[in-house]
């Protein structure tokens, strides 16, 4: 039986055996090979999906300036979202119309002890949502719930993965690599991950109609502390939060995506009080 649409958001640094930048910025050494690895993980949930009952898979490029995936490796049966300028990032095309979402390539937080870990960007020290420690995982994952879709698959390292499962316990996890240090891992072959994402993502859309969706209680407060005070003066250039300290705001609302787009705007503001030489 059809059960309904699967939404899939790719990140990158959480991909099987990524641990340096070399391997995910583009124009870097290794970029492309891991653009094949990225369509590779994305393609064994798009499958496990389907083999679910999923009647249709929509994914997002989730990673730096979003135009990674390439639309001609990817599964026939999907769509795809490219492109930076979108409103939700990470999450958009995300509404009422899924039954879960999976998480797919996603790293810890910034101050975390995963590879390649950051929350959202460089500029980020610090990241809590109502007093729970803040990875792009969970906060997206609260974009979702305000859709009322719950995250049915999280796969990264293991500080990804627990990161994740601190608000959204019934996630399938799947582990693919285990953080040694912020550039080194111990990663499983691409091809057992490959076939744990696709079992993890069936189960996951099978099971779906069990998983419970994250609402932080409200009010919800997101504190954001920034790695200059700067930084965080200039988030204040308009009226979307209040300082805490030097370098913290703080982000209070009774909606989910208000205060996740106020957040967005905090980050556009303060990234333009950020100097190339001297951060």
């Amino acid at each position: 039986m059809l059960m309904g649409r699967v939404f899939v958001s790719v990140d990158m640094e959480g991909l099987t055996g990524a641990v340096s930048p070399s391997q995910v910025l583009p124009g870097r050494a290794d970029y492309e090979r891991f653009r094949d690895v990225m369509i590779r993980e994305t393609n064994a949930v798009i499958r496990g999906a389907f083999e679910g009952g999923a009647d249709g898979v929509l994914v997002n490029d989730s990673h730096d300036g979003m135009l990674n995936l390439k639309i001609e490796g990817l599964d026939e049966r999907v769509e795809l979202i490219s492109g930076y300028h979108k409103p939700l990032s990470m999450m958009q095309g995300v509404d009422r119309g899924f039954i879960c979402a999976f998480f797919v390539g996603y790293h810890s937080m910034a101050s975390g002890e995963g590879v390649l870990s950051h929350t959202m960007t460089g500029i980020v020290s610090k990241a809590y949502l109502n007093g729970v420690p803040a990875s792009e995982g969970v906060i997206n994952a609260m974009v979702g719930g305000h859709f009322g879709v719950p995250v049915g698959l999280v796969a990264g390292d293991q500080y990804a993965v627990s990161e994740v499962h601190t608000v959204c316990p019934d996630a399938k996890g799947v582990v693919v690599k285990r953080a040694i240090d912020r550039y080194s891992a111990l990663s499983q072959s691409l091809s057992r991950v490959e076939e744990e994402l696709r079992g993890a993502a069936e189960a996951a859309v099978k099971s779906s109609a069990s998983l419970r969706v994250y609402s932080p209680p409200k009010p919800i407060t997101l504190t954001v502390e920034f790695t200059q005070s700067s930084l965080a003066a200039r988030a204040l250039y308009a009226p979307i939060a209040r300082r805490v300290d030097g370098r913290t705001i703080e982000i209070v609302g009774d909606d989910a995506l208000d205060v996740y787009m106020r957040f967005r705007a905090a980050l556009g503001l303060a990234s333009t009080a950020r100097d190339p030489d001297y951060g």
